[in-house]
């Protein structure tokens, strides 16, 4: 027999995994009932600030608890009057320095009062902003908390309700927040599970959090006036399962800037964003980007997930995606937009590679846009599928950037742009460091293959410095030019590729995987041809 020591490190961290699970934090917690304990009535008229307030005051005194909100309708009359003559002590309704608080909300409505206007105020020194002293209370404000779980409630702010003046700025409205603003607070271990946040004056859901290991699952944020979800500071997020819709569409009360479905922004400094996992999202309709994440923020990872601008693919890139953060990948996502993949104030030009991989991406306008800024990017093994009725006279995709690679991607061009001005020049991979084995189709003729020799379209790649192997069509014009590394295509490995449904599913609004089953179907068969080409 042989004697073993016990793992004393594996000992230890199954205790800590144990002493933090919520079932042991719960068993040694309180439980409140918010009707019960603290008065509160669900009847979607009764005033229910104090009662919001009582129990926030007595578990963060506290330390910790279980708040139970039976079913039902809660209304919050009281909002922020921050200054002027009819200035009042209302607050966000906060939990402060909590060890261990879990919030069951079971399927109920908190229902805050925004039916108010927001006027031009007051100013602050040195900014040129107009702000309003009138704003909505938060329901749900955490700061310092660790262990913290709140789930199954639907929060709405009434901005459909509320009016402003021109140029007046968002102020403090939101949804949920989680806020560490003075040194030392640290908010840690949060999961957000099956919340719905909509029509608030800011955003549905904010994470400003000095801590890490954040979660949330299953959550619904929309129509909210400035973000769906915003992210300033945080590390290792996970957000999944969840849907960020129709920011920006509020009514008579309108929008503010970026007006983003995910807007993940660091306004903290080096190492204060980092870790963000999007898995199995949705974010659409929103009237700023879709989803846009700014240069100070570090490894973001957005994997299959479905994006869609206001115009269901036609819009400009500021409409789509904006993944400006550092060592950040883009993957196996559904996405009808335009990927803008640098911009003027979110210039790089460090050693640090982005990437777009996998993607399946329709658009009507330019697919990618990557201008002349020389930001390291890689765009490899994505399809870009022009949607019909495009906008003519542009480039798809729009690939100038002399820090880049364009490889192994499929464009397909739909014939409705080359019907007036075929011939022309309708795509860009031009001064890239590579552009290898991509293939150049035209989907969408209703006139017979017998005449389709003779319209086509040209793509520019002069200027790039390696570029080999692209696939096209056999093409009249094509042939004349003695186009160098074009690889011609028959027939009928022509319409073996583009008789895969997936080039004609221009019409989507939800994820659907068997699209990238079938670009992967694609991808197996024209690498079978790419492995036929000899040098």
């Amino acid at each position: 027999m042989i004697n073993k020591k016990p793992n004393c490190k594996l000992f230890l961290f199954t205790f800590i995994l144990m002493c933090n699970s919520p079932f042991l934090i719960a068993q040694k917690m309180k439980t409140y009932n918010i009707v019960l304990d603290f008065g509160a009535s669900p009847d979607n008229k009764t005033d229910n600030y104090a009662a919001f307030t009582k129990a926030a005051a007595v578990i963060s005194q506290a330390g910790s608890g279980i708040l139970v909100i039976p079913k039902g309708n809660y209304y919050i009359a009281a909002y922020k009057i921050i200054g002027g003559d009819k200035k009042n002590n209302v607050t966000d309704i906060i939990f402060r320095n909590c060890k261990g608080l879990i919030i069951q909300g079971n399927n109920s409505m908190v229902r805050v009062n925004g039916n108010f206007r927001r006027n031009r105020d007051y100013k602050l020194d040195g900014q040129p902003f107009n702000y309003a002293y009138n704003n909505t209370v938060c329901p749900f404000k955490f700061v310092n908390c660790k262990d913290v779980q709140i789930k199954n409630i639907e929060l709405y702010g009434e901005a459909d309700k509320m009016k402003k003046q021109e140029r007046v700025v968002e102020g403090e409205n939101y949804g949920i927040f989680f806020s560490d603003d003075e040194p030392g607070d640290t908010s840690s271990r949060i999961v957000m599970e099956n919340i719905t946040a909509h029509h608030f004056a800011t955003d549905g859901m904010g994470i400003r959090s000095s801590g890490e290991n954040i979660i949330i699952n299953k959550c619904y944020s929309y129509k909210n006036a400035r973000q769906g979800l915003s992210i300033v500071k945080g590390r290792n997020i996970k957000i999944l399962h969840s849907e960020f819709d129709s920011t920006g569409v509020t009514g008579t009360y309108g929008r503010h800037q970026p007006a983003a479905g995910i807007d993940i922004e660091n306004e903290f400094g080096k190492g204060k964003l980092s870790n963000v996992f999007i898995q199995n999202c949705s974010m659409k309709g929103n009237t700023g980007f879709q989803i846009v994440t700014t240069l100070p923020s570090e490894n973001i990872i957005i994997d299959s997930c479905f994006i869609s601008d206001s115009t269901s693919g036609y819009s400009e890139g500021m409409n789509g995606v904006g993944m400006y953060s550092l060592n950040s990948t883009l993957s196996n996502s559904i996405i009808f937009a335009t990927i803008q993949v640098d911009i003027a104030d979110q210039i790089y030009r460090g050693k640090i590679v982005q990437e777009y991989r996998k993607n399946i991406i329709y658009s009507g306008h330019r697919g990618i846009v990557s201008a002349d800024f020389s930001r390291p990017v890689n765009v490899i093994g994505n399809l870009f599928i022009m949607l019909p009725h495009p906008q003519l006279n542009t480039y798809f995709p729009y690939f100038q950037n002399n820090n880049g690679r364009f490889n192994e991607n499929i464009i397909v061009v739909h014939a409705d742009i080359i019907k007036k001005t075929p011939n022309q020049v309708t795509a860009l991979a031009q001064g890239a460091i590579e552009a290898i084995n991509n293939f150049w189709l035209v989907n969408g003729y209703d006139i017979p293959k017998s005449q389709r020799r003779k319209n086509y379209f040209y793509m520019a790649l002069t200027e790039t410095k390696n570029f080999k192997n692209q696939f096209t069509p056999e093409n009249d014009k094509m042939d004349a030019l003695d186009f160098p590394q074009r690889k011609k295509l028959t027939d009928a490995q022509v319409d073996k590729i583009l008789t895969n449904p997936v080039f004609s599913a221009y019409k989507q609004t939800f994820f659907n995987k068997t699209l990238l089953i079938q670009a992967d179907i694609v991808r197996k068969y024209t690498d079978s041809i790419v492995a036929k080409v000899k040098d």
